[in-house]
């Protein structure tokens, strides 16, 4: 058989020949043929190297072994004549060609002489490396604070960490040449074998403390092939693969073997034989071999941060892919908050094989190292450290005779009044204190109101505030779009996509137009167990979602009926009700005096006197409570709450921005964990039990612990706003009276009468009596006819024979959020017997 003239490739002479063919005056099948192959070829990038000039692979020769590579003894065998020939090669180090394959060894290039001085900084820190755990796990951390503080690495290598931005790759393999060759050193003598299995080994430095961090939005091209760290949210976790990085290939003419690096993982094949012969093509991969080198990777997807310093209103936050790999892979989860360190890379659009358009690239960071910012107390830190001047105005803040009322007037001062309601939301950012896994330091908050008071803008605000925070619209989100969502893609497998509440891990999600949302079930496990149980597409996981929840609601019927309650109002699942810790309600009550004051308050943007909330009106009287919504035993003389935090008429307050209040909220869920006093305890323990008390005697619907372990967050989350490391008593009559505000907007009928037979959270029923009597009148027709369902004219002829006057459509849906009725179909519902 004759050579191939062109390397060993027949596709180019197929594609001459048809050619030839062609103009000899051919078949058409056969011109057709050649255009055909060549426009698939040229156009899928499956074109030959002739076409498409490509620099020379980087690799090495493999020495002949004389063992057979078919048994048993042939790797371990050949690796060790690899490491013997580089000894007796006169390189000292056994795994330069792993380390640096395109350079030859010379023992006076400062190549060698950064290495021997990373050696003697392992030598003379050795208690800050645990050798044999580097042998096993093949990586190790490097503190680059630690390097700075040694001074002769900082003489023999004075620009070390110039070199790391500017060459990340080179230095790199010198850092870990070092400790590979340290590693060497520790060999016992005569173990050939683990000598052997060692030398192929590469050693992975994990550098530690490398700055500053950027944002991804700066990254430029100019930063290509340099080490970047950013810091942001995954948003996006792809499944783990296999990737070959060094190719082992035997020449089909010769038999000679060499090894050829896999650049960023693309194929990659000899363009020669290192040997001597004139082979150009004909390589066989050698799958087994000891020199074919596999490791894990997965990609993953990078959103910035929009926290300290904020973006653009209207702009999308930049996303980059990062490449894990080894000891990196599935080191973290969707919704972690982390800090990447690794060399900005690009890979062309079109295919992994680099044969696309050569002018498309896509960028990416291969990591080097991560870091996952778990802790709750280092999370809600999105700025690193406090500068002193954040440390002085968070002292000031503190010197203030009440801190709580400058933050309450802070928090959306564009809007009037509302203090309680603002106080209640201020808390949820604040947050109480878990003390175990079981409880929840979550403070869940729900307003519920008419429309155009400022519910909206009273979120937005508490997610600036936020040092983590998401605002979303419940008309424009999804269950998926909230919690996790499972994508399945050709070739990779499944991959998970984290939502807003998992991006909101240890902090605070704002969402909008809650009634208005299509599905809440994915809400349930969130806000009480903080975690996210994903069975989809064959993923079975549970990922954090340790998220507060603020939410603001409009009544289903466009203003809010007194005479129904919140479950009722919002037709929603009382059991998602009442996770809840506090629920407001907000009504658009006219009144003249306030009127006039928000009127001139709105005319000169900031606030004037206060004269009373918008939801301020003759509240009704009982035992339990008094008329001003605070405690009945409080000292006398003593203003209520929502007069303290109000503005006198004619006060100016100097308000805080919302950088100031962001880096307050994060201070003390950083470093204040309060502790509640025996005094503290004691009161909680007299209003639990007095709230028991009335339960017992107006025939409420029970109360349970739940509530008890909401008072604790509650009076936790006030400690903290006055940065006190006790929660005492002042503390917990705040906390009682915006729980008594609470309390009464949900028990207070349109007839000024409190309705104890409401749950605290706002569900239960408002008509009791109608609704027994309405079922047992249904119980009684359906024993009679034999059937459940009904139209809605039954229902109405079912209704006028009870005796029953009321409004039909309104006792229906009642009916239907309390499972009495359930409906089937267009005007048809099936009464559940109980």
């Amino acid at each position: 058989m004759a050579e191939n003239p062109t390397g060993g490739n027949p596709t180019q002479n197929t594609t001459n020949n048809a050619g030839s063919s062609n103009r000899r005056g051919g078949s058409s099948r056969g011109a057709r043929g050649g255009w055909r192959g060549n426009w698939r070829g040229n156009y899928r990038g499956y074109r030959h190297q002739a076409y498409v000039p490509r620099e020379k692979p980087v690799g090495f020769a493999l020495p002949s072994s004389s063992a057979d590579s078919s048994s048993g003894s042939g790797p371990p065998t050949q690796a060790t004549c690899f490491s013997t020939s580089l000894r007796n090669s006169g390189c000292e180090y056994v795994a330069w060609k792993i380390y640096f394959p395109n350079e030859d060894y010379s023992s006076s290039s400062k190549t060698v002489h950064r290495v021997r001085a990373m050696q003697k900084h392992y030598g003379d820190f050795a208690d800050l490396y645990d050798l044999p755990q580097v042998k096993a796990t093949c990586w190790f951390e490097l503190k680059l604070d630690a390097c700075d503080n040694d001074q002769q690495l900082r003489t023999q290598w004075s620009t070390l960490r110039q070199d790391l931005t500017d060459s990340p790759e080179h230095t790199l393999a010198c850092i870990g040449l070092a400790m590979h060759h340290t590693l060497m050193s520790q060999q016992p003598t005569g173990s050939t074998q683990s000598d052997a299995k060692l030398c192929l080994q590469t050693i992975r430095p994990r550098i530690v403390g490398y700055g500053p961090e950027v944002s991804i939005s700066s990254i430029k091209v100019s930063s290509m092939g340099k080490l970047v760290s950013v810091r942001g949210t995954i948003i996006r976790a792809g499944a783990t693969q296999i990737m070959n990085t060094w190719c082992a290939f035997r020449c089909a003419q010769c038999g000679s073997e060499q090894a050829v690096q896999q650049k960023d993982g693309i194929y990659t094949t000899p363009t020669s034989c290192h040997s001597g012969c004139k082979a150009r093509g004909h390589f066989v991969l050698l799958q087994q071999s000891a020199f074919t080198r596999m490791e894990a990777y997965q990609t993953l997807r990078l959103q910035e941060t929009t926290q300290g310093s904020r973006t653009v209103a209207g702009s999308a936050a930049k996303n980059i892919e990062i490449e894990l790999t080894h000891e990196l892979v599935d080191s973290v989860c969707p919704g972690d908050d982390v800090t990447v360190t690794g060399i900005l890379k690009a890979r062309s659009q079109d295919g992994s094989d680099g044969a696309g358009k050569a002018s498309m690239f896509k960028a990416y960071l291969q990591a080097v190292y991560v870091r996952s910012n778990k802790n709750v107390l280092a999370n809600w830190n999105r700025l690193a450290e406090f500068t002193e001047l954040d440390m002085e105005a968070i002292r000031l803040i503190k010197a203030e005779p009440s801190p709580f009322r400058l933050l309450v007037q802070s928090l959306c001062p564009t809007i009037y009044g509302h203090e309680i309601v603002k106080a209640g939301l201020l808390l949820g950012l604040f947050g109480g204190m878990a003390n175990t896994a079981r409880t929840r330091a979550e403070i869940h908050v729900l307003v519920v109101g008419d429309p155009g008071i400022g519910k909206s803008q009273i979120l937005q605000s508490c997610a600036n505030v936020s040092p983590r925070g998401i605002f979303v619209c419940g008309t424009n989100s999804s269950n998926v779009g909230l919690t996790v969502t499972v994508r399945t893609e050709k070739g990779v497998g499944a991959s998970l996509e984290a939502g807003a509440l998992v991006l909101a891990d240890q902090g605070v999600c704002c969402i909008d137009e809650f009634d208005k949302m299509s599905g809440h079930s994915g809400l349930l496990e969130v806000m009480e167990q903080r975690s996210v149980s994903v069975a989809k597409a064959g993923v079975i996981c549970t990922v954090p979602a340790r998220t507060t929840v603020l939410a603001a609601a409009n009544p289903a019927g466009g203003h809010y009926n007194k005479a129904k309650t919140v479950s009722e109002n919002l037709k929603l699942h009382p059991a998602l009700l009442s996770r809840f810790d506090l629920v407001f309600i907000l009504l658009d009550r006219s009144n003249e005096r306030t009127d006039n004051l928000l009127t001139a308050h709105i005319q000169k943007v900031h606030g004037l006197a206060k004269a009373g909330s918008s939801h301020l009106q003759p509240q009704p009287s009982h035992p339990f409570f008094d008329a001003s919504g605070h405690c009945s035993y409080e000292e006398e003389g003593e203003p209520p709450l929502e007069e303290r935090l109000r503005l006198a008429p004619g006060e100016q307050m100097d308000l805080l921005p919302p950088e100031i209040v962001q880096k307050y909220i994060g201070y003390a869920r950083k470093n204040v964990q309060p502790k509640l006093t025996a005094k503290a305890a004691e009161e909680l323990r007299e209003f639990f039990v007095e709230l028991r008390r009335a339960h017992n005697h107006m025939d409420m619907i029970p109360v349970t612990t739940r509530q008890l372990e909401g008072l604790i967050r509650l009076t936790q989350a006030r400690a903290k706003i006055d940065l006190s490391p006790e929660a005492t008593v002042a503390h917990v009559r705040d906390v009682l009276a915006i729980l008594r505000q609470s309390m009464l907007d949900v028990f207070s009928t349109d007839e000024g009468d409190l309705q104890f037979t409401r749950l605290t959270n706002g569900s239960g029923t408002s008509k009791t009596s109608m609704v027994r009597k309405f079922a047992r009148v249904l119980a009684s027709r359906s024993a009679v006819t034999g059937t459940t369902l009904y139209t809605m004219a039954e229902l109405r002829q079912a209704m006028a024979a009870g005796g029953i006057v009321a409004n039909c459509n309104e006792l229906i849906d009642t009916m239907n959020i309390q499972g009495f009725l359930l409906k089937k179909g267009r005007d048809c519902y099936k009464f559940i017997i109980e």
